[in-house]
């Protein structure tokens, strides 16, 4: 999961409701996912997935409340839980602890020890399992494979985890991701944005469009008028969201620095810049890098990959590339235009088409970098303030 905590209310008491919800809403970095009466409606939320900590109000009957969080605990072991009273008598407290809670929380309630108990939560039972990364691929200038790039990277993560992978396309204006794979893609960016909101897991999972392999697509919107009204905090949210659903999310970005493009590479594990041995990409690739670092994203998430490396009749090395960087590139892909030409004109990437050569056997490598022991370091989240004091902050 990401830092995004999807929770649920399970609440009989109709006059707590407001102050209830109103406590949870005011928690940073935790979204209220549902609110609920009945068992039966916990069960169906929770079959349903999605939820990683519930909050169970025990009043006004907590002899039965504190039964059903001992069903939830023998029956979801891997969902976090929180009660609420305001009986803090001894007894009171234990009794929902030994039924399975991880915290309990006395009411009236204090909002610092409300971030208190779902930080302590977090840390032991949600965040300790983190694996989730976001990988932003960007090309350094015009015809650097930087589409092919993230389209492949996405089908070689998915294939090498045996999971679903996010692919989302961050070219409002002229995106081609859905045309490298062959895909007319029924829903795109701007029914997110037009969610408002309304927007999380569910909604996203009926507008990705599923593609190669276990690939799912966030396509651009259909039109350029359309762009318009997708709006940084609107990216900010979609990938903190897919990023609570997928292992992986790559997502491809328009070669520009804006407010859209900032909001994803600020939640970027990894950003890889894709360019040539050419003087004009070379330079347009130390730009970029150095815009990113100016927008705080650190030097060592951001990495260089090499198109058509061994492309021969420049004057420029791989050796004089690492020296301006001054670290070693990330990866090499080798050239063969023809190849990826027939992958272009036939909408099917390369990993899709022959599994031996070069060019797949190259991102196949960046792939397995990423999800090796050495991408470790590389993907930690970014770093920030600690989960108590995001969890208060605004």
């Amino acid at each position: 999961m990401s830092g995004l905590v999807q929770v649920c209310l399970y609440n009989a008491d109709e006059e707590a409701s407001s102050e209830l919800r109103s406590r949870i809403g005011e928690l940073n970095f935790v979204r209220l996912v549902s609110e609920v009466r009945f068992p039966a409606d916990l069960a169906v939320l929770l079959d349903d997935g999605g939820v990683n900590l519930i909050f169970f109000h025990l009043d006004p009957q907590p002899e039965t409340v504190v039964a059903l969080i001992a069903q939830v605990a023998e029956r979801h072991p891997e969902v976090a839980s929180i009660a609420i009273g305001h009986n803090t008598s001894p007894d009171a407290i234990l009794a929902p602890i030994r039924a399975g809670c991880d915290q309990f929380v006395c009411e009236p309630i204090d909002p610092a020890d409300l971030a208190a108990a779902v930080a302590r939560v977090a840390t032991k039972r949600l965040l300790s399992k983190a694996t989730s990364r976001c990988i932003c691929v960007v090309g350094a200038s015009g015809g650097a494979g930087a589409t092919s790039m993230a389209c492949n990277l996405a089908m070689e993560i998915a294939e090498l985890t045996e999971k679903e992978c996010a692919l989302v396309d961050l070219d409002f204006q002229l995106g081609d991701l859905a045309t490298n794979f062959d895909c007319d893609a029924k829903y795109t960016f701007y029914d997110v944005a037009q969610s408002g909101p309304d927007l999380d897991r569910a909604v996203l999972s009926n507008v990705l469009t599923q593609v190669a392999g276990k690939v799912r697509l966030l396509a651009r919107p259909t039109n350029l008028d359309q762009a318009q009204a997708i709006h940084s905090d609107v990216v900010h949210h979609t990938i903190e969201v897919l990023t609570a659903m997928f292992e992986t999310v790559v997502v491809d970005l328009p070669r520009r620095m804006d407010t859209c493009v900032y909001a994803a590479v600020s939640q970027a594990n990894l950003v890889l810049v894709v360019c040539q041995l050419l003087v004009p990409s070379i330079r347009n690739a130390r730009r970029f890098a150095d815009a990113l670092t100016h927008a705080g994203v650190p030097a060592e998430r951001i990495e260089f990959v090499v198109n058509r490396g061994d492309s021969t009749g420049g004057r420029v090395t791989l050796k004089d590339l690492e020296e301006l960087i001054r670290k070693p590139v990330f990866g090499v892909v080798p050239n063969d235009y023809h190849f990826v030409a027939r992958s272009l004109d036939y909408g099917r990437p390369i990993a899709s088409l022959e599994g031996s050569n070069p060019i797949r056997k190259a991102i196949s490598a960046i792939a397995r970098q990423i999800l090796g022991p050495g991408a470790t370091d590389r993907g930690k989240r970014p770093a920030g303030k600690g989960l108590l004091s995001r969890l208060l902050s605004k």
